[in-house]
């Protein structure tokens, strides 16, 4: 099956697993976007855009991407190069005279592309990272730059806001246009994208999905924060978007796409400039993350900022794109923008199987999500066959391959392990076929919402499960 078939075919599963650890990790809201080849195969969005009002999150609403804006400071500096605007070795004291007599006047345009400056991270004083204060304007962004640097260049990989919010700068200079003018006339524009921007319009705040806080303690109630201009710093961190938007975006930057930029150009960005071993072992480009998933190689960003967590991805090669909006501080938006990768192969590259199902067999008579009072795990079409996994983290950990040996029941594949492996799944149906529990090792498991009446818990939302 193609691959934008499978994923169409499968994001009524993404929306229930993804929906399943939103609402155990208690986080307001989270936004999904799939596409292959640029065309939507999956949308959706789950939750509230504020916990204060209870207003449910849709896929219209607008979240801010913060280092996602990275991509977009390194794609125009690309095309002015492309054009001969600049060059990756000029230096930032060509196009900023401001910078004269400092250490960050000879900073190369690759080297602040590729976190390579040795530039301080944040500027002496940060805090409006926290609200305490505004973001810094262009006067004070190149004060806190004139600082002496924290390592030599080319020395270090040294994620650097300053040294983007830098690039931000020198793109007005060599453009003769200001840094939003100019994201406008080249990169949304041309993509025709409404729902992606460098800085809010505080005519749009109203489409905003509220910012919450993070939790100190597990009772602890999330704040809802309050937005923030970034002035200086749009290019580092500025960025608002969807995630239908921002995938499309990317999908401009898979190979053999001519609208933003040549290949050689996406392949210099996109090639493996440094590698971070803290906390994982993933590797920077000029302007994108590059992470190995499985097989994929993957490109694209993180973004911070206060009150969201968000992640997405691109596989240059076969044009998959993923990206994962949550609206509070501590959403874990990377690793289910991850997972969601991992659960789709798992879709496309289906083993061997041991024996062949049985004649006539209704795969989507077996699905569903069951519980005991251990938790709970799902029976998934996946791809054409059927798989057994738990709905929390790499669903690789979890899954085991079923064959249908009757309307009854399944046999798991044989392998070694420690859990009831090889022994059957027994289905119990009522009159009209439903299933009314499933015995596997021994022990029953219950449809979710049976299982949650049977011991007193309130239902869940059909998205629940």
């Amino acid at each position: 099956m193609p691959l934008f078939d499978t994923v169409r075919a499968l994001a009524p599963y993404l929306q229930s697993w993804l929906e399943y650890q939103r609402d155990l990790a208690r986080v307001p809201g989270v936004q999904v976007a799939v596409r292959v080849n640029g065309e939507l195969a999956a949308s959706f969005a789950l939750g509230v855009a504020n916990e204060a009002t209870g207003q449910p999150l849709t896929t219209q609403h607008l979240f801010r991407i913060a280092s996602h804006s990275k991509t977009f400071t390194a794609t125009a500096i690309f095309q002015l190069a492309e054009r001969g605007r600049l060059r990756l070795d000029d230096e930032a004291g060509r196009w900023l005279p401001d910078l004269a007599g400092s250490a960050a006047a000879g900073l190369t345009v690759r080297a602040l592309l590729g976190h390579q400056s040795g530039i301080n991270r944040d500027g002496a004083d940060s805090d409006y990272w926290q609200q305490l204060h505004e973001f810094p304007g262009r006067d004070a962004l190149i004060e806190l730059c004139r600082a002496d640097a924290v390592f030599p260049q080319n020395q270090f990989f040294k994620y650097s806001n300053m040294g983007y919010s830098l690039l931000g700068l020198i793109i007005e200079a060599a453009s003769g246009q200001t840094y939003e003018e100019y994201i406008a006339a080249h990169i949304t524009g041309p993509l025709r994208l409404t729902d992606l921007g460098p800085e809010l319009p505080h005519h749009r705040e109203p489409e905003l999905a509220a910012g919450h806080s993070g939790r100190l303690a597990g009772r602890d109630a999330r704040r809802v924060l309050p937005s923030s201009d970034t002035r200086a710093m749009a290019a580092a961190t500025g960025f608002y978007g969807t995630a239908e938007d921002v995938t499309a975006y990317l999908a401009a930057h898979a190979l053999g796409r001519p609208e933003l930029l040549t290949n050689a150009s996406k392949r210099l960005m996109q090639r493996k400039e440094s590698e971070i071993t803290r906390p994982v072992k993933r590797w920077y480009g000029l302007g994108f993350i590059i992470e190995q998933i499985e097989d994929r190689t993957v490109v694209g960003h993180s973004g911070g900022f206060p009150g969201y967590i968000t992640q997405s991805w691109l596989d240059p090669e076969s044009g998959l794109a993923v990206s994962v909006l949550t609206n509070c501080l501590g959403g874990p938006a990377t690793e289910w923008a991850t997972n969601l990768i991992k659960l789709i192969d798992l879709a496309i590259n289906a083993p061997e199987k041991n024996a062949p199902d049985a004649r006539g067999a209704d795969l989507d008579s077996y699905i569903g999500r069951f519980a005991t009072d251990w938790g709970a795990f799902d029976i998934v079409n996946l791809g054409g066959r059927l798989v057994a996994m738990t709905p929390l983290g790499d669903p690789a950990w979890s899954v085991t391959e079923l064959d249908v040996v009757n309307a009854d029941t399944l046999m798991p594949a044989p392998e070694a392990g420690f859990g009831a492996v090889g022994e059957p799944y027994q289905f119990q149906r009522t009159a009209n076929g439903e299933i009314e529990w499933v015995r596997q090792g021994g022990g029953r498991a219950w449809p979710i919402a049976a299982y949650r009446q049977r011991v007193g818990l309130e239902p869940l939302s059909s998205a629940s499960g």
